[in-house]
């Protein structure tokens, strides 16, 4: 009788392992629901980690996520033998994203009725590891943004009415690290706010003269050329400060630094 028992147990183990298995590897190879991304897309954003979905953003592209125009998923394409690369495709048709990396769905949005999806991957090379496109799919049409970023992650993004603004870190170290990037999205389009209100109070009390004082006294203005090689930045600091002046007079050292910094 126990023995019977045991068996019986052990049938119902296995068919209660097999049905696991078979349910967890169809949730993470189906194509997704739309209304699942934007809900990881929240709880991610709100760091609700615990209620989060089993399966991540990327997961989902990787899969597949049904839109108003098809199943939009992130692919690989062998080029040669060397060669990888990836793009996204929506239908079985190829956007214009494309990438050395994997494709990555950071943030799901649905704005004014459309879909909004926020990609991200790394181009390859030390300059820039992370840049980011947008693609908006609305019933009749879908909008591939230019690439855009700071070459940094994404710190935050704040939707207002039909604006989605994507901030993160600036990419220049004589700007500092209190300084952000931010970029707008509207009507499937994405671009660079205007200067940050920061540098224009950072550097309200500079002008043409001063700047050239500073460069002097770091030892990279001597007499009247301002040395370019890697230990002074190629200048860049200083043509920092110069495109983020306040209103200032045409002077010789104005005319100096608008040169240079060309």
């Amino acid at each position: 009788m126990k023995k019977s028992i045991l068996l019986i147990m052990l049938v119902l183990l296995v068919l209660g392992g097999g049905y696991f298995y078979f349910n967890y590897n169809k949730v993470a190879t189906q194509s997704h629901e739309y209304s699942e991304a934007i809900s990881q897309s929240e709880s991610a954003n709100s760091h609700l980690e615990s209620s989060a979905p089993l399966v991540s953003l990327s997961d989902m592209l990787a899969s597949g996520i049904k839109t108003f125009q098809g199943v939009l998923q992130s692919q690989k394409i062998i080029e040669s033998a060397s060669v990888e690369n990836y793009t996204l495709s929506l239908d079985g048709k190829p956007l214009k994203v494309k990438s050395v990396s994997e494709i990555e769905l950071s943030k799901a949005f649905l704005v004014e009725g459309n879909q909004v999806l926020l990609v991200a991957f790394d181009q390859g090379g030390n300059q820039c590891s992370r840049q980011y496109q947008v693609v908006t799919i609305s019933e009749s049409t879908t909008k591939v943004s230019k690439v855009f970023g700071s070459c940094l992650p994404l710190g935050s993004a704040i939707e207002s009415g039909s604006q989605i603004t994507f901030s993160m870190p600036q990419n220049n170290p004589y700007l500092g690290d209190d300084v952000l990037v931010n970029y707008v999205y509207q009507n499937g389009e994405v671009h660079q706010a205007t200067k940050p209100q920061e540098l224009k109070q950072k550097y309200a009390g500079l002008t043409a003269n001063k700047i050239l004082q500073i460069a002097t006294d770091d030892g990279c203005y001597i007499d009247g050329v301002m040395l370019d090689d890697n230990s002074c930045g190629g200048g860049r600091k200083y043509c920092v400060m110069f495109k983020n002046l306040p209103k200032s007079k045409k002077t010789a050292d104005y005319k100096f630094l608008k040169s240079f910094c060309k």
